[in-house]
């Protein structure tokens, strides 16, 4: 360590060999300019130096010695005070020049930084692209047309939505019209604001920039759009299907399903409604079908075709013959029953069973749902059996189902049950059970099943709980005695259709009742109506009885599957309520929608034709029928045809409405309105 110095100590009378050339370089420097600043003082010097401070140096006019000052002086007199060593012959300043000059330079740099940053505030990056529209060199004045242009043709352009999967499903949107925006102005702005970033400045004198564009979203209507494009999206799985037509098979392969995803593809539509791509693909989720594609492959391969290949071939005891194809095929259907079916019905029994938990205590049970899977093949077997018979009369069932008929004569008949009975026959199930065996496993295509004991399917007690015995519908029309002829064709007509039996979910069919209308079917030559005019054919007259079979299945509450009414009206019938017959053009006929049996009762009686229909008493009926209106002028036919019959006419045509209410035993009533225009009677004028 250094020893003390003596602050008052000459410096003249220091080791010249203890000063550093430095120190002697200013201190020459000094004795030519008298301004030059002190020399740097070594680690001694420092300490003379600031005991010189507190010193008061002698002027050339007043010399005295050095004396020790006890009291501070101000910087700004320390600044200007003349410091004066003994032994030197000129006085010395402190150095201040380099540091004045850093300042000077840093403020010049700052100031032209600033400046700068000013300067550059309204410009464009050297190279610029916006959503990939190039702008680069441009003001922002010629930039924002630019992209103006641009923009607004994306914004308003289709954007196709597709699925992957599916090339066939896709769907549009236009993304301005569905709460997107963009502002050009503030995507400039963005890029033009005052920066001191350094980074900035050089990238908006040398660099480049790709930017996105500032945008907006109405959060409603993008909402509402991207719904939009879910319902057209969005589809249920195509479930796979084979189809039977006789000895043909019909295989549809089954498609995925897809269930968008919506929150997914609204940032998809946000990250690219103003790019350059127009089509994206939907993000979601693939639904497979309840049946794949390999196993439908497989079951139409193993199981499905194989059953049309060729005839098979039953025997029972010492009858054969033959199923073929197309009877095999008219048989069979194909289900798909599996676990995602009991799934679901165990899902819809779960939800009954918490709303009836307050009245149900133990739903348990221990049936479980058929864990097997897939496309399975279901056969007729009554279908098959009656196939059975057709190709070989051995094979005719002996038994009868129990059925009901009319007893008596027309008029005064009662319905009356008719018996069950069992008999000997093939049973249909053993037919099924024995070609699907043969079908799983060596498919000989060879069967063999028992002549047994068969059971009716209905019996007695079922036909007696039908309770057949109410009158259901009850109407007549007259009809003209003089005509005898039409009388005949009436007559005919009435028998044929007496006691008709139509059970639940048949249909009352007229024209397979009364065809063919022949003179060999026991019709004969009467007038009718045809083309609006009169004239001559066989079966004149069985439109009464179509009107009458009308009635009968109106009035009782049938299903009215297809009638029409007469071009003009004859007074005979009810306005509305009636029909025509023309075999195999005009036909009448309905369906029992009952769950009984229906017995059609028609005779003639006292120049009238008569119908009854006898049932269950199952609905309960209201009919209605409004006046005429709209009445319209005859016509005026002239007719060259040699059987042309002259008319005067004269009465006016006219449009009339039927309603219908018919209630069942148990449910809401059931509302149907009919209307029907009838043309005049026309004058007939024959040339």
């Amino acid at each position: 360590m250094a020893d003390e110095k003596d602050p008052r100590r000459d410096p003249s009378t220091q080791n010249s060999s203890e000063v550093d050339p430095e120190t002697r370089m200013l201190e020459q420097i000094a004795a030519l300019d008298g301004d030059a600043p002190a020399p740097k003082a070594t680690t001694d010097d420092e300490q003379n130096a600031a005991a010189a401070k507190n010193t008061v140096a002698e002027t050339e006019d007043h010399p005295e010695p050095a004396v020790e000052r006890t009291a501070p002086k101000s910087p700004i007199a320390a600044e200007h005070e003349t410091k004066t060593f003994t032994g030197a012959s000129h006085p010395t300043k402190r150095r201040r020049w380099p540091w004045v000059t850093l300042a000077v330079v840093i403020i010049a740099l700052a100031a032209g930084y600033v400046g700068l940053a000013f300067a550059t505030q309204d410009t464009l990056p050297a190279t610029l692209t916006v959503e990939g529209v190039d702008v680069s060199g441009m003001s922002v004045e010629d930039a924002a047309p630019v992209l103006e242009e641009a923009l607004a043709a994306r914004a308003e352009r289709e954007v196709t939505v597709a699925v992957e999967h599916a090339d066939d499903v896709e769907a549009a949107i236009v993304p301005a019209e569905s709460g997107y925006s963009y502002d050009v102005d503030a995507t400039l702005d963005e890029l033009t604001d005052l920066t001191f970033n350094p980074v900035a400045l050089w990238s908006r004198l040398f660099g480049q920039a790709h930017v996105s564009a500032e945008t907006s979203v109405d959060e409603a209507a993008v909402s509402e759009a991207i719904a939009g494009l879910d319902e057209q999206l969005s589809f249920e799985p195509t479930e796979g299907a084979v189809v039977f037509e006789g000895a043909e098979l019909h295989y549809t392969q089954p498609v995925n399903g897809f269930a968008m995803d919506e929150e997914a593809l609204a940032e998809q539509l946000e990250a690219q409604w103003l790019s350059e791509t127009d089509r994206i693909t939907a993000s979601g989720e693939v639904q497979d079908p309840a049946v794949s594609s390999e196993e439908w492959d497989q079951f139409v391969t193993e199981t499905a075709q194989p059953l049309i290949e060729d005839d098979y071939t039953v025997t029972a005891g010492d009858i054969t013959t033959q199923l073929t194809p197309a009877q095999l095929g008219s048989a069979a259907e194909v289900r798909v029953e599996g676990a995602s079916e009991a799934a679901e019905e165990a899902a819809a029994d779960d939800e009954a069973t918490e709303e009836d938990e307050s009245t149900v205590e133990d739903t348990t049970t221990d049936a479980s749902p058929d864990p097997a899977e897939g496309p399975m093949l279901v056969l007729d077997g009554e279908a098959l059996t009656e196939a059975l018979e057709q190709n070989n009369p051995e094979f005719a069932s002996t038994n009868q189902d129990a059925t009901v008929r009319l007893s008596g004569s027309a008029g005064s008949a009662e319905p009356e049950v008719v018996p069950g009975s069992s008999g000997r026959g093939v049973d249909g199930e053993e037919v099924v059970d024995e070609i699907l065996a043969d079908l799983s496993g060596e498919q000989s295509r060879t069967i063999s099943v028992e002549l047994q004991e068969v059971e009716p399917e209905v019996t007695t007690e079922d036909a007696e709980a039908w309770d057949v015995n109410h009158v259901e519908a009850e109407y007549s029309t007259p009809y003209p005695p003089e005509d005898t002829t039409r009388t005949k064709n009436l007559q005919v007509g009435a028998n044929r259709v007496n006691g008709t039996v139509v059970m639940p979910g048949e249909e009352f069919n007229l024209d397979s009742i009364l065809a063919p209308v022949t003179e060999a079917n026991g019709y004969y030559q009467s007038g009718v109506v045809e083309s609006g005019v009169t004239t001559t054919a066989v079966g004149g007259g069985l439109s009464q009885i179509a009107t009458m079979a009308y009635n009968a299945g109106f009035l009782g509450g049938m299903d009215i599957v297809e009638h029409k009414p007469h071009s003009r009206w004859f007074d005979r019938y009810p306005m509305g309520r009636e029909s025509t017959y023309w075999e195999g053009q005009i036909n009448v006929r309905w369906e029992n929608d009952t769950d009984a049996p229906v017995i059609v009762e028609m005779w003639l009686a006292d120049n009238e034709v008569h119908t009854r229909l006898w049932g269950s008493d199952y609905y309960d009926v209201e009919t209605t029928t409004s006046d005429p209106y709209n009445p319209t002028a005859s016509p005026t036919i002239r007719s060259d045809d040699s059987e042309c019959v002259p008319e005067r006419g004269g009465r006016e045509g006219f449009t009339v409405d039927v309603h219908r209410t018919k209630t069942p035993p148990s449910g809401e009533p059931i509302s149907e309105s009919w209307s029907w225009a009838y043309s005049g009677w026309p004058t007939v004028i024959c040339e």
